[in-house]
Order: C-alpha cells, then sequence, then structure tokens
C-alpha cells in the first residue's frame, strides 16, 4: 500500500535546525523628569561652646593583709573577765571628764594664727585701662563670683538729654600673667554707655548691665563671640523712659536652684522693674512697681539694694533725698486663669497675680476689650502691654515706709551682706548713714572729712565681703575713706593711697567677693586701681559679729508695715 506524502511523519531532528524568523523592535519609554521645589528654611544659628573638663584617673590595688596572730599562727588569749573590769573602771571616769569638758573654756578661744601674709602697708597692686579712649570716666567696676574677672564700664556721668556717645564695657581678669594693662581682654561696643553693672551671683560668666537709653542688657562674656549679646530689652511707656541708675540680681524663690535669678533695676522715671530673662529674653517685665511719695508724686530712683538675707525687702533711694523701705511679695499661688472666653496664657495670669481683688478685675475687663477689638483670642504678656493699661494699675506701688531722709539725691544704698537690717546710704549731702531697716531714724550718720562743704558729695561706697565692719566712702572730689566700726564709730581708719597715677576722684568701688582685702576703684579718669587693704582690714575678728549684733539688736517683735 502507498503511503500519501502528507502523511509522512517529519525526522525529530528537523525540530533542531536552525531557523530565521522576523525579528520584533521594543523601542524605550523614556520617564518624565521628577518634580523639584526649593523651600528656604530658617534656622538658628547653631551655638558651639568649648569646654575644658577636668577629670580625674583612678587605680585600684588589691592589698592583702594579716594580723600579727596569723603571721604568728598563734590564737590569742583574751581575758574577758580582766576586759570588763578594766571598763568598768574607767568608763565612769571618761565619762565626767568629757562631761566637765563641754562647759569648759575652749582651750584655743584666745589663739590667733600669726598668718604669713600679715601686712599692715596698703598699695596699689594692679591699674587697668583701655588704651585710645578720651574723655570718658569709668561709670561703673564690678568683680563676678569667682573675684577673678573685673568688669568696667566707660561713659560720661556729666550726659544730659540726648546721648551720642559710644563707649564700650571692658573686662580684664587681673590675675592672668600675661595682663596686659591697655588692653582688656574682652571689649563690648555699646550704643550709648552703661551706667552700672552686676554679675550673675552663680555663672561668672554672666553679666547684666543698665544703659543711659533705659535698656537692661545681659551679655555672655565667655561666649567667645564679637557681640556677646544675649537678651535685651526695649524702650517703651512701660519700660525704662530714663537712664537705668542701679541694677541688681535676685532670688526668684527660696528654692536655692542657681539658675533661680530675676533681675531688677530702678530708674529716673520712678519704676522699678523685675525681669525674668529665663521666660521672654527681656521681650517685658514680670513685675514693676511705681515708686509714689506724698501726694502720689512719682519719686525718682537713683539707688536700689536687695537684702542678701530677705530678698523680699529691698530699699530704693530717690532723687529728692527720700530712703524708701519696701517689700515685694513673694511668689505664692496663683489665683489661676480668670473665668473668660479668652485662653489666658501662664505669663499673662502672672502680671495678673500681683493685683489685688479690684485692680485685678479692672485690668482684666480692660486687656478683654482690647482682645474684642483686635480680633484676639489667646491673652499674652505681649497682649497685656499692646493693650495700654495705666501704668500704675500694671505697676502698683510697693508697701513702704520713708526712713530719715538725706538732703539731697541719695547716690548709694546697699544692705551689709552680713546682717539682713543693716544698711548703709550715702547723699550728695556729703552724710554716710548706718540704718537698722526695721527704724525709721537713722542709728548714726557719719561725715567723710573734706576741705570745703561744697566738695562733700558721695560718689560711692561698698560695703567689705571678708569684714561686716568695715566699709568705704568716696568723695566726689576726692579721696576713699576706709571705716572699721570697731576701731572708730565717727571716723576713717585709713584713707587709699591715690597719689601718683590716676585721678583723686573716684566714681566707683567695688570689693572682691572671694579675694580678701582687695578694692577695685574706678576715677574720672577712665583707669580703674586694685588696692589691698592691711591685712587688719581684711580678715574677720572673733568679736565682730557679736558687736554688729549688739549694735544693732532685734527689736522685741519684728513687724513689716503693711
Amino acid at each position: 500500500m502507498r503511503k500519501e506524502p502528507g502523511n509522512v511523519r517529519p525526522d525529530p531532528i528537523e525540530r533542531f535546525r536552525d531557523a530565521s524568523i522576523d525579528g520584533i523592535n521594543l523601542m524605550p519609554v523614556m520617564p518624565e523628569a521628577p518634580k523639584q521645589k526649593g523651600i528656604r528654611l530658617q534656622t538658628d544659628k547653631l551655638s558651639l561652646v568649648n569646654r575644658r573638663l577636668q577629670s580625674l584617673e583612678s587605680a585600684e590595688m588589691e592589698v592583702q593583709t594579716a594580723s600579727p596572730s596569723e603571721l604568728a599562727n598563734v590564737t590569742p588569749d583574751v581575758d574577758e573577765q580582766q576586759l570588763s573590769d578594766f571598763l568598768a573602771r574607767v568608763v565612769p571616769v571618761m565619762e565626767e571628764e568629757l562631761q566637765l569638758a563641754v562647759h569648759s573654756i575652749p582651750a584655743f578661744e584666745a589663739y590667733e594664727p600669726m598668718w604669713d601674709d600679715m601686712d599692715e602697708t596698703c598699695e596699689m597692686t594692679q591699674q587697668v585701662w583701655k588704651e585710645g579712649l578720651m574723655d570718658l570716666q569709668v561709670a561703673c567696676v564690678a568683680w563676678n563670683t569667682t573675684g577673678a574677672m573685673l568688669a568696667c564700664a566707660y561713659g560720661r556721668l556729666d550726659t544730659l538729654g540726648w546721648c551720642e556717645l559710644t563707649a564700650p564695657v571692658c573686662l580684664w581678669n587681673v590675675f592672668r600673667p600675661q595682663l596686659v594693662p591697655g588692653d582688656p581682654d574682652i571689649t563690648i561696643n555699646i550704643q550709648g554707655f552703661v551706667m552700672c553693672l552686676a554679675f550673675h551671683p552663680t555663672q561668672p560668666a554672666t553679666l547684666a548691665g543698665g544703659t543711659y537709653n533705659g535698656e537692661l542688657l545681659i551679655w555672655n562674656t565667655a561666649s567667645g563671640d564679637l557681640d556677646p549679646l544675649v537678651a535685651s530689652s526695649s524702650i517703651d511707656d512701660y519700660f525704662h523712659r530714663e537712664a537705668i541708675q542701679a541694677v541688681e540680681w535676685i532670688p526668684a524663690d527660696l528654692s536655692g536652684s542657681v539658675d533661680a535669678y530675676l533681675v531688677a533695676t530702678v530708674s529716673g522715671d520712678g519704676k522699678v522693674l523685675i525681669w525674668d530673662a529665663r521666660e521672654n529674653d527681656l521681650s517685658y517685665p514680670s513685675r514693676g512697681f511705681m515708686l509714689l511719695g506724698s501726694k502720689r508724686r512719682v519719686l525718682g530712683g537713683c539707688s536700689l539694694s536687695f537684702s542678701p538675707l530677705d530678698p523680699w525687702l529691698f530699699v530704693v533711694g530717690c532723687e529728692t533725698g527720700t530712703v524708701m523701705r519696701a517689700f515685694r511679695p513673694p511668689p505664692g499661688a496663683s489665683m489661676g486663669r480668670p473665668a473668660s472666653n479668652f485662653a489666658w496664657k501662664s505669663s499673662a495670669v502672672a502680671l495678673l497675680d500681683q493685683l489685688g481683688l479690684d485692680a485685678r478685675t479692672k485690668l482684666q475687663t480692660h486687656i478683654e476689650k482690647f482682645c474684642v477689638q483686635e480680633g484676639i483670642k489667646e491673652v499674652t504678656a505681649d497682649v497685656v502691654f499692646r493693650s495700654k493699661p495705666d501704668p500704675e494699675r500694671i505697676f502698683p506701688p510697693p508697701k513702704t515706709t520713708d526712713l530719715e531722709p538725706h538732703a539731697g539725691p541719695v547716690v548709694v544704698a546697699t544692705f551689709s551682706p552680713f546682717h539682713r537690717k543693716l544698711l548703709l546710704t550715702g547723699s550728695t549731702d556729703g552724710a554716710v548713714k548706718l540704718y537698722d531697716v526695721l527704724q525709721q531714724k537713722a542709728l548714726q550718720s557719719l561725715f567723710p572729712p573734706t576741705k570745703h562743704i561744697s566738695t562733700c558729695s558721695i560718689s560711692a561706697a561698698s560695703w567689705s565681703a571678708a569684714r561686716p565692719c568695715v566699709f568705704a566712702v568716696a568723695m566726689e572730689m576726692g579721696g576713699v575713706f576706709i571705716y572699721d566700726l570697731l576701731q572708730s564709730r565717727q571716723d576713717p581708719v585709713l584713707e587709699l593711697p591715690l597719689t601718683g597715677s590716676g585721678s583723686q576722684r573716684v566714681t566707683s568701688i567695688s570689693f572682691n567677693p572671694r579675694q580678701r582685702g582687695l578694692v577695685a576703684v574706678g576715677d574720672d579718669n577712665g583707669r580703674v586701681r586694685v588696692f589691698r587693704l592691711p591685712f587688719n582690714l581684711s580678715m574677720q575678728k572673733k568679736e565682730e559679729m557679736a558687736f554688729i549684733a549688739a549694735s544693732f539688736p532685734a527689736p522685741a517683735a519684728e513687724c513689716r508695715d503693711e
């Protein structure tokens, strides 16, 4: 049978032969470029601080010790009965002698050590200035808390009216071996000039200053920046409108925290303002007081001092000669946020808490009316000041008592660092007065020696940081006198040797808080001199605090005038 060609099976080998077929071309598809958008972000400048840390290296060592009995391989023989008999005889005698020692006179009560540095002369140890300054006076000098850095503010104390002066604040480490007297370690240029300076009590590099224009400035002198300014207040109707005459760091509370400090300032505009740089960078004061005299007249402030042992008590010396004792209310429990349709922030509530109920209600009504007009929903401290309330309403007068006045402006008022009630004041009338601030009449009035009555004005005064009975007084027309109440209740015991280089006219005095016996004086020629006082004016005596307590006894019932 014949097979048809169509039914013949192909050979399997045929499937593995090469074959040529038409190709297929695939074109790639290019994706679209991704969309990009640039946005500028404003970030805070990174602050870098280099610190040197001193660390201790420790090492461990194992030491094997053994008792003599173990070394000798001998067990000690202890007679317990003999030991008990011995203690029974000795213990009563020892207890009797110890009891007698408690009531006996201390063996070293009259002992006085012979110190190596018992120098009885007064000498100048350092003199610093700023090269290139012309016709500028030293407005203020201040030591930092470690006693190593000396700050000096330059200016013109006779400036009246508008000020176009530019004067620096200079700092020297006077104990640095490479010290160059005419070249400060740090120079801070100020638009205007600084009238007063104060270092932070616990942070040696933090310095506050009040300017002639009424601004409060705070610097971090360890930052290393060309402009170490940390915070600055502005000039406003609710801030200082005249020169700040005094600046002081005060405790914010009784916690004892190293950061819990506020800044207090006083000015010729009659305001005592308290600032909290921790909260708002000095954008506004956290509390304030108006100084009002008789017939509710505003009294310009010249000096300010808070008691170091009672931070709620302060004294203001005024242009009229008034010495005003006042109290600031301590931080207490807040009355809470007011019932309102507005969101009251804590900074605004703090301003209400310092007011009485009636004044608080009136101020709240005024602020909320302003918020309705401006469409504001949240009430902050900034909104409180923008609402422009009556200054006497937001800064009420403190509870005050007038002490015995001076006959001229009170240029200095300073509390003793050793006694909560002892106050020293000086005036242009030439008198230096000592007060017990719980009594209106001055305990003592001193008149430093002067050739003419017209040259008797006091320019500065300061308590010693080493001796409770020692203070220094500077005369405007020349002379710095050291008083020691233990030696004389009326006459100075020493006059600083200002003859030679520098000027006789001293404008500022500051005792070193750490190096006993060092006192810095600035004069109207722009020079700062550091003197070392004699040993007997530098070392505290045993009977000194008892003398102060006897001279200023506490009254039977100390009470604060309401």
